[in-house]
């Protein structure tokens, strides 16, 4: 069983996509983002921040791991699934998780649409060109593979739980064919859609999901 401390943001998403993908039970301890007053002890000690997402995997000891990408990386190695055996192949992934968290986007593209919508004249400006350019970045490698690095990979959970708030942007995505198909691509796999709910409005701490049983939601 692994706990899961997250909130309905786009970092919080990658990690409940990858559990529904890899279909290990978990449970969920919703928290708000950053600014929960009522944050436990316990899980200041995981992360003394209180920022989300962070898992405790209750089968390896109680191993506790903070931040999405080094989620991401450890379920993927856990569990042998979601990141090619190959070096060449984990490359290929570890790049474009890059990309992703290096990316002013890695926050989510809420937070670049933010400052879109709220300052069109000035930072908002700058931060549609960057959507673009990552748009037109992702686009360009999908025109060439279904996904970004060959198979399925947490490289594509990390990426869509992101790019697939793209409305909020306001931007024209006609020019991103291949783009555009990607995103529903990925939005018609079950586990993403269960992900992407996670966790549910007024969900109360300690709901065990298992793989069997989310699909009776």
């Amino acid at each position: 069983m692994i706990d899961l401390y997250t909130a309905p943001t786009p970092d919080g998403w990658k990690v409940s996509i990858a559990l529904e993908e890899l279909r290990l039970p978990y449970i969920v301890h919703p928290v708000d983002a950053c600014s929960d007053p009522q944050l436990a002890p316990d899980f200041l000690r995981i992360r003394p921040c209180g920022c989300v997402p962070a898992i405790v995997d209750r089968t390896a000891g109680d191993h506790a791991v903070i931040e999405s990408r080094a989620i991401l990386l450890y379920l993927a190695d856990k569990t042998g699934r979601l990141m090619p055996r190959d070096e060449a192949g984990r490359a290929r992934v570890e790049q474009w998780l890059a990309t992703d968290f290096a990316n002013p986007v890695s926050g989510g593209v809420s937070a670049l649409t933010r400052r879109v919508t709220s300052d069109p004249a000035g930072n908002g400006g700058a931060s549609r060109s960057e959507l673009r350019a990552l748009f037109a970045r992702l686009d360009a490698q999908l025109q060439a593979d279904e996904y970004l690095a060959g198979d399925f990979s947490i490289a594509d959970i990390a990426q869509w739980a992101c790019v697939r708030m793209h409305a909020w942007s306001g931007i024209d995505m006609t020019p991103y064919r291949a783009l555009a198909r990607w995103i529903e691509r990925i939005s018609a796999r079950e586990a993403c859609r269960r992900g992407v709910s996670v966790p549910r409005p007024f969900e109360p701490a300690e709901q065990v999901y298992r793989v069997k049983s989310i699909l009776l939601r």
